[in-house]
């Protein structure tokens, strides 16, 4: 299946693995809406890359906290700007650690409202504005920890459980006009200030390496393109989600 002159939207697409992304799917021919937070320069610089290449691309900033009110804010921008969109990737996430006793009422809401929830709300907005002749995928960045709990990383690890889960009723659900995959990355980029996480994670990795966005944007080229694929989840882990 070709994304030249689709409508993408790649949410947390400012930074980190949603930058590449959202990269990715404009050298494929997409043109693309570039979600963010609070990275207001880091939007307009992924933006400004985009169209170098040719492509269209809008930068929107919607607040996930709420997770209603910042879906229809990007949804509202989506249909006033730019027109319907065929592609939504779930990118935008947070990850704090925090066990069961660490975690206080005002996380737990924090990370399932960023990480399910909003998801949730952006994949029926989605949804609903496809056009019916079209069809249209989604695409949910998961994590290894969704199906092998970190008990160091509880919420986390529930939030993308619910998010793994959902994938596959929707995948069932939205058939055949709407695809519904998701991605399960493993090591790739490391936490903000910690330059040693590379070296550190080998040895927990049957490949004995860490991963790189490369790795991500090969596994989404694969699913856009994949027409008889649903429902998967797609492990970019070097095997560290079968070890534990």
């Amino acid at each position: 299946m070709s994304v030249v002159g689709q409508t993408a939207i790649v949410t947390g697409g400012a930074v980190r693995l949603g930058r590449a992304f959202a990269l990715a799917l404009a050298e494929a021919g997409a043109n693309v809406v570039v979600h963010f937070g609070n990275s207001d320069d880091a939007a307009e610089e992924t933006a400004r890359l985009i169209r170098a290449m040719g492509r269209t691309c809008w930068t929107c900033s919607a607040d996930f906290r709420d997770p209603i009110t910042g879906t229809e804010a990007l949804f509202r921008f989506v249909e006033e700007k730019v027109g319907p969109a065929s592609i939504l990737v779930n990118s935008a996430a947070i990850f704090d650690a925090a066990r069961f006793e660490e975690t206080d009422p005002a996380l737990f809401d924090r990370t399932m409202d960023i990480n399910f929830k909003a998801p949730f709300y952006l994949s029926r907005r989605f949804v609903s504005q496809v056009p019916d002749d079209i069809r249209g995928q989604i695409v949910n960045i998961v994590d290894w920890r969704a199906e092998r709990i970190d008990r160091k990383f509880l919420v986390y690890s529930l939030a993308k459980n619910s998010l793994l889960e959902l994938t596959k009723a929707l995948a069932i659900e939205l058939a055949p006009r709407i695809r519904v995959n998701a991605i399960a990355p493993g090591a790739i980029l490391p936490p903000p200030g910690e330059s040693e996480f590379q070296e550190g994670k080998k040895k927990e990795i049957p490949l004995a390496h860490t991963g790189n966005p490369d790795d991500l944007v090969h596994a989404l080229q694969y699913l856009l393109n994949g027409e008889f694929v649903t429902g998967e989840i797609m492990h970019v882990t070097g095997g560290e989600h079968l070890t534990g």
